[in-house]
């Protein structure tokens, strides 16, 4: 990322702001003008003690080296050096002094006025590393234990106060210190002033470090909680590291509030102190490549890690006086080479990072605090602790933080909003794909089907069991698509039940049988044990008749042979269902997440391919809308029970009748006498109507079925299929209309009884059901129904379908009457007679005609009779054949009489429907030129385009009127006339869209034609 102009301002107001916010403060520290101590001695008389302010006993004091003394009238006093306060004690001591235990007093004389009304306190930052002080000659504190020898030496170094005598004017301070190592004595300026000025002064640097604390604090604790909430983040882990080794650098420095709340020995305050700074400096670079992934130079990292845990493991094993000396090295070390690695990773996120504005400021921060140590080092002059610097850089990297957890929170947001939009596209993408896959899926279903049906061309056993393997295939599709299609609808929101009483035992019978369709070939049994006299529930028949179907169909997938038993008890107004499996289980982590979407059990253990995994979700999404709930118990190799329950119908008003066994034959008997008294009323006009046989164990719906259809319909009702089959065999019905859902034996049940006496064409089965499912259909068509009406029923559709199926039963009651007749029609018994004596006749005084005669006879006859015409279609070579023979059989009785012109395409190569050009031209011969004393001519015509073939017979014999042709073509009652046209017509009609056209008048001829497309 570039420095813009914008970024640059800001940089520099921000710079300028906290350079003045530490002038200022700094300004304020300095702000009281007081003598210096020179030689010694302090002269403060005259000089007036401000509450606010302290003032510093820096100067030029005494010091005897290698003294202790404890009185100004110790003989050592003639021994003085100056030393400036405060300062190194070095230069006090020999140059060529080797000795690292060094010790000393010292000295410094006040000079006040007399009668101070003020009481005073002098405060002591820090000597090193022991030190006791004498005022006038008293020892007033004492910090460690100083000592002249080594091995008595007790280092302690922590801040504290003394209170100063003022019934004096001269104040003689004794200052003992003794110390290990290079830096000893007076390290930091002593504060002296009135009471409240120093305690105000000490309360104020200590909140301000406390203040730091809680900032470092606060940050460590919340990276802290992200880590353990989140998905355990190292540089967040680091971050908190980092925050907790800030706050203990702050309570080890200054005022060293730690060792003061916590006295410990001054061999572990160094180590903690070292420590705090090393993890500093140890885990920013990590931070800092947490944060930004870019560095690539990751063996340098690696490396200065490993020299920190080393030099870390160096403070923790030795002693004070092998880790002081090589801290500078050492621990400059650490602290350079952290912050060069921290700077170059930096370097990178300037260049990529959004928000490097927050980055930059921080980095100011830290980079401004770190000047003014080095200025107050190398200047030598006291500043209280200021906090603001590295609370700001803090504040700076957290915002920088926070903003990009904000980034990543609306990205996220964002990414959610999107994947919900993807997500919903996908739902509507599987919808919109179930909905286009199901045509050619049931495209393939049906050419599979025609091809395992087609009896005419062989199939081997291979061929066989891969189109069952096919068929099977696409149906367990097809059922995946539904469930794609009801998990959308559920997860919309659009299914809408219709509640209402059912009987269960229907329910479960109708849902069973289409199972044992679907699995007929497996070794598996489902038992019922539900009692007769169990009680509706109110539920959605068409959604529990699905929940049946999902939990057996998941039974029957996962049990390789055995039993599956349904049972139903019920208890405070709540039915419980169980449906019981001897398969092969499942262990409980399966069954935490059996009811999930797109969740399957194991399917390596069953060899049964696995769906969507939608069925028990679905089932559970239906159970709970209908105020029930569903669990599943199961152990492995040990079967599942899966349990859901349904609410009890507890309102009478709702309650059908055939729920209650008493009312169950006197409902049926009250329909039965309906319909009598209804057949007494109207039996004459009841004689020509169709009848129909309605089978429901609901008499609501059968009260339905004879309001719609009873006023053109002969209709008969019954409850049960018992009564069904007793009443089929002792009548003879047009249409069975019959409910699947129904108890003892379902409507498949008893479409399979009809099928055994009945072809699908004699007595037609239109059943009634709840669902309109693929695997419900099938199961319908499997048995031998006809047709299939979904409740509750619409009344168009009922007569629609009622009345498609009644015409198929009369349509193909007149057609084998018509083929009959049409067979009949074919040759009539004259023209065998007068054909026959025509041959006689000729045998007299012709035998080479009369042979000839002869065999076009037979050529007909066998042409007539031929087998292939009972097929669709014959060619059109064979046609004329027959056409020929006719023609000379006839020309040869009627002479002259017949005129024969024919005009043929050249190469004429394809199919009609047999007899049909004969019909015509046998209808032109009898019909139209023979019924004139002179005959007449006829005409064919046979021509070919690019698109169709047209064949015309025309014939100038008497013609006949425009009623006439309508009665021909159009009246199917009056089969005694126009037989072989109107059979021609139909057959036409049916193969190709259009039949004869006729144009004739009486006494013009006839030209009669047709087309076949090509």
């Amino acid at each position: 990322m570039l420095f813009t102009r914008k970024t640059f301002l800001i940089l520099t107001v921000f710079l300028i702001f906290i350079t003045g916010l530490r002038l200022t403060v700094l300004h304020f520290e300095k702000t009281i003008k007081h003598p210096i101590a020179k030689k010694g001695t302090l002269d403060l008389r005259g000089w007036e003690f401000p509450k606010s302010s302290t003032i510093t006993l820096d100067g030029e004091w005494e010091f005897y080296p290698y003294n202790m003394i404890t009185t100004e009238k110790s003989s050592a006093l003639t021994k003085k050096r100056y030393l400036q306060v405060p300062g190194k004690w070095d230069k006090a001591f020999p140059a060529d002094d080797k000795n690292s235990f060094k010790y000393g007093t010292y000295r410094l004389q006040i000079l006040l006025d007399k009668n101070i009304q003020h009481h005073l306190e002098l405060r002591i930052n820090e000597i090193r590393s022991a030190s006791a002080i004498y005022i006038n000659g008293h020892l007033s504190a004492k910090i460690g234990n100083p000592a002249n020898k080594e091995g008595l030496n007790e280092a302690r170094s922590v801040p504290y106060s003394i209170p100063l005598p003022t019934d004096t004017n001269n104040i003689e301070i004794l200052i003992q210190a003794s110390n290990t190592g290079e830096k000893g004595g007076i390290t930091q300026s002593l504060h002296f002033g009135t009471i409240e000025a120093v305690t105000n002064r000490t309360l104020l640097s200590i909140g301000l470090q406390i203040l730091l604390c809680g900032v470092f604090l606060v940050h460590g604790i919340y990276a802290i909680l992200f880590y353990f909430i989140g998905k355990y983040q190292k540089g967040v882990l680091y971050f908190a590291l980092t925050m907790i080794c800030a706050t203990f650098s702050v309570l080890v420095a200054d005022d060293k509030l730690l060792f003061v709340w916590f006295p410990m020995p001054f061999e572990i305050s160094i180590k903690i102190a070292l420590l705090s700074y090393i993890g500093i400096a140890a885990f920013l670079p990590l931070i800092v490549k947490h944060m930004f992934p870019v560095y690539k130079n990751k063996k340098v990292l690696f490396w200065f890690e490993v020299y920190c845990i080393v030099y870390s493991l160096f403070v923790l094993g030795s002693p004070s006086q092998y880790i002081v000396p090589t801290e500078k090295v050492f621990l400059g070390g650490v602290l350079i080479i952290g912050i060069i690695l921290s700077g170059s990773i930096l370097k990178f996120a300037f260049k990529q990072t959004q928000d490097v504005i927050y980055l930059l400021l921080g980095c100011l921060s830290l980079a401004a605090n770190i000047c003014w140590l080095i200025i107050r080092d190398i200047g030598s002059f006291e500043m209280m602790h200021y906090p603001f610097d590295l609370m700001f850089s803090v504040i700076a990297f957290a915002m920088f933080w926070f903003k990009r957890f904000l980034r990543s929170t609306n990205q996220t947001k964002e990414l959610a909003d999107k994947l919900q939009l993807v997500n919903q596209h996908k739902d509507d993408f599987l919808v919109n794909t179930s909905h286009e896959l199901r045509n050619p899926l049931h495209g393939i279903m049906n050419i599979a089907q025609s091809l395992l049906d087609d009896t005419i061309r062989e199939k081997n056993k291979n061929q066989y069991d891969k189109l069952k393997t096919q068929i099977t295939i696409a149906r367990r599709m097809s059922l995946m698509l539904d469930d794609l299609i009801d998990i959308n609808r559920l997860n919309q929101g659009t299914i809408h039940l219709r509640i209402g009483s059912l009987h269960l035992q229907s329910i479960v019978k109708g849902v069973t049988e289409m199972v044992r369709f679907m699995f007929e070939k497996k070794p598996v049994s489902i038992i019922t044990d539900i009692d007769d006299g169990f009680p509706a529930i109110k539920a959605d028949e068409n959604r529990l008749i699905q929940i049946f179907f999902n939990l057996l169909h998941n039974a029957m997938k996962y049990t390789e042979e055995g039993t599956i038993t349904i049972r139903a008890s019920y208890e405070n107004e709540t039915a419980y269902i169980d449906i019981e499996d001897t398969g092969i289980g499942m262990d409980e982590e399966t069954q935490k997440r059996i009811f999930l979407p797109y969740e399957q059990g194991n399917m390596n253990k069953t060899n049964h391919e696995g769906g969507f995994g939608l069925g028990l979700s679905i089932c559970k999404q239906l159970v709970e809308l209908q105020g029930g709930n569903i669990d599943v118990t199961s152990a492995p190799n040990q079967g599942s029970i899966f349990s859901f329950t349904i609410p009890l119908e507890t309102d009478v008003e709702h309650m059908n009748e055939n729920y209650f066994t008493m009312n169950h034959f006197e409902t049926a008997a009250t329909i039965a006498d309906q319909t009598e008294s209804n057949s007494d009323v109207e039996s004459s006009s009841k004689l020509n109507k169709p009848k129909i046989l309605a089978v429901d164990d609901d008499s609501m719906n059968l009260k339905v079925i004879m309001n719609i259809l009873g006023t053109n319909y002969d209709i008969t009702v019954v409850t049960n299929a018992s009564d069904a089959m007793s009443t089929i065999k002792a009548k003879q019905y047009d249409l069975i209309i019959s409910d699947v859902m129904m108890p003892h034996i379902s409507g498949y049940e008893l479409t399979q009884y009809i099928r055994k006496q009945f072809s699908v064409s004699e007595l037609p089965v239109l059943l009634l059901t709840a669902r309109n499912r693929t695997e419900d259909i099938i199961a319908g068509f499997q048995s031998g129904a006809n047709d299939y009406v979904t409740k509750p029923v619409d009344s168009i559709e009922l007569k629609s379908r009622v009345k498609a199926l009644i015409d198929l039963k009369l349509s193909i009651k007149e057609r084998l009457h018509m083929e009959a007749a049409w067979l009949q029609a074919q040759i009539k018994p004259h023209f065998l007679i007068n054909t026959i004596n025509s041959i006689a006749a000729l045998g007299y005084y012709d035998m080479e005609k009369m042979q000839r005669l002869l065999q076009e006879f037979t050529n007909y006859m066998r042409a007539s009779f031929d087998f292939h015409n009972i097929n669709g279609e014959v060619s059109i070579e064979k046609e004329l054949d027959l056409v020929r023979s006719y023609l000379f059989i006839e020309k040869a009785r009627f002479g002259e009489r017949i005129l024969i012109n024919w005009e043929l395409s050249e190469n004429l190569n394809f199919y009609l429907p047999p007899l049909s050009l004969q019909t015509l031209v046998e209808n032109a011969v009898s019909h139209g030129i023979l019924k004139r004393s002179n005959g007449g001519e006829i005409f064919i015509k046979i021509t070919e385009t690019a698109n169709e073939i047209e064949i015309m017979v025309k014939d100038n014999g008497v013609g006949m009127e425009q009623m006439k042709i309508v009665e021909v073509l159009q009246n199917p009652l009056n089969i005694s006339k126009g037989i072989g046209l109107r059979n021609t017509n139909r057959r036409l009609k049916n193969m190709y869209g259009q039949g004869l056209v006729i144009q004739s008048s009486i006494g013009n001829g006839t030209t009669v034609s047709f087309k076949i497309p090509k």
